[in-house]
């Protein structure tokens, strides 16, 4: 029993793992032809098998397009531009490759597309979560003892739509970003103990990678350079390092650029520019950021369909007491992140369960929410047992929350409070439902104006 407690939090990371695992293999999506390389991914994903397999990374030849699926953007010029930046094809990678010489090797369909790839990169999605839990508790651990680590993983993992994004669509960018993210938090608290100059190098690369997955969490450095800083004596410290060390720092910023070499060398080959926007229409409307909506809205309110993560946000204040080397660090990353998400102008991100485009930034929250935990279960035990209740009961909702976006019963974009509560116990939906829902206007969306279609 002993060994079992010392133990807890590693054994709710194999939990978390197999579950996923299972998830995946029940669900059987790699027989599924619009499923693991659909919608977004197929950008993701695009730059392997055009570089690799067709040997057209410009997709200029029709057996690109014949034995391929590729979204490009479409430039007037006739030029064909990979939307998205290359950054997940760099995490999917070696398990693409792996997956390329199985299919050779035996005589499967070698293009890039068939069960064998996707299976891949399945297995690319499990091994990031992995990862990610593995950096998480490393992160808890620092601070927290065995159950509160075990506690907030599992409240992370499985009580919130990670496990969603590791499982159903688990090749979308969100379970990638959480384990960079953790591990970027991991080095930050040890090079701001140790202060070296290769750990800088380290978190220069990793920066440059997570920003070449999603160049919106560029801001992740804003974690890094406000760490420690908690009063006007610790920021002038923070300054002087800076500046001490100001050359380690123009290192640093190249390790990050260095990142970026092959996607800068892609767009100046395709564009004539090394810096080259390919969202088109699509921007963000930071003079009409959705915080509300984002937050609680029946569309795709965060604290709606993932309640679990508002022990976190409460944590946050508790930080500036308790744990001050994360406090500003944590809440400005915090409201910039959601400043930008929810600037987007889909801030409901499309099709979804849930909000997902906060997902990246679990791990980070995890710390407030861990502190909270700990700080309630220092104050009395029997509050702690009931708090533990309370995160089953949610875990619980959110496996089933998953079972009803998947049936229907909660719609991918067009939930309303109506929708929501007529539907709440029921895991598919009945016919009433339907006329419950209110679809998103996207065209106006893209003016920056949020409406709905109306029924005829």
């Amino acid at each position: 029993m002993l060994h079992l407690k010392e133990n807890l939090s590693k054994l709710t990371i194999y939990f978390s793992v197999i579950l996923a695992t299972v998830f995946i293999i029940v669900a059987q999506n790699w027989k599924q032809k619009n499923m693991i390389i659909g919608a977004d991914v197929i950008s993701y994903y695009a730059y392997l098998p055009a570089s690799v397999i067709f040997n057209d990374i410009k997709l200029e030849k029709e057996e690109t397009f014949k034995n391929g699926i590729f979204w490009p953007e479409v430039l007037p010029d006739g030029t064909k531009v990979i939307k998205t930046t290359m950054g997940l094809s760099v995490l999917y990678s070696p398990f693409f490759l792996g997956a390329h010489a199985i299919a050779k090797k035996f005589g499967l369909d070698a293009f890039g597309y068939s069960a064998v790839y996707k299976i891949g990169l399945l297995l690319s999605a499990v091994f990031f979560l992995f990862i990610g839990l593995l950096f998480l508790r490393k992160i808890l651990k620092l601070y927290f003892n065995e159950k509160i680590t075990a506690l907030t993983i599992l409240a992370v993992t499985v009580g919130t739509n990670l496990l969603y994004y590791t499982t159903r669509e688990a090749t979308m960018s969100h379970v990638y970003s959480f384990a960079l993210f953790n591990i970027f938090i991991w080095l930050t608290i040890n090079w701001h103990k140790n202060k070296k100059f290769g750990s800088l190098l380290i978190i220069g690369l990793l920066a440059g990678l997570i920003t070449l997955v999603r160049p919106s969490n560029i801001i992740i450095l804003s974690f890094f350079f406000l760490y420690d800083i908690y009063s006007k004596e610790t920021l002038v410290k923070k300054i002087k390092l800076v500046f001490s060390r100001f050359h380690w720092f123009v290192l640093m910023a190249i390790a990050f650029l260095i990142i970026w070499i092959p996607q800068l060398l892609y767009w100046k080959v395709l564009t004539g520019d090394f810096f080259f926007y390919s969202y088109t229409t699509e921007r963000f409307f930071f003079n009409n950021p959705h915080f509300i909506d984002g937050l609680f809205s029946y569309r795709k309110g965060w604290l709606i369909y993932t309640p679990v993560m508002a022990f976190a946000l409460a944590g946050i204040v508790l930080l500036f007491k308790k744990r001050k080397e994360h406090s500003w660090a944590i809440l400005f990353f915090t409201l910039l992140n959601m400043y930008i998400v929810f600037s987007w102008w889909c801030w409901w991100y499309g099709g979804s369960f849930g909000m997902r485009a906060l997902i990246d930034f679990y791990g980070m929250l995890a710390i407030p929410m861990a502190l909270l935990f700990s700080e309630i279960y220092k104050y009395r035990k029997y509050w702690f047992n009931i708090l533990s209740a309370i995160i089953l009961l949610m875990v619980l909702q959110n496996l089933f929350q998953m079972k009803k976006y998947r049936s229907g019963a909660i719609h991918w974009d067009s939930m309303t409070k109506e929708a929501f509560w007529y539907s709440y116990f029921r895991d598919s939906p009945l016919p009433e439902y339907w006329d419950l829902l209110e679809q998103p206007d996207y065209d106006k969306a893209r003016q920056g104006i949020d409406a709905v279609i109306k029924k005829d």
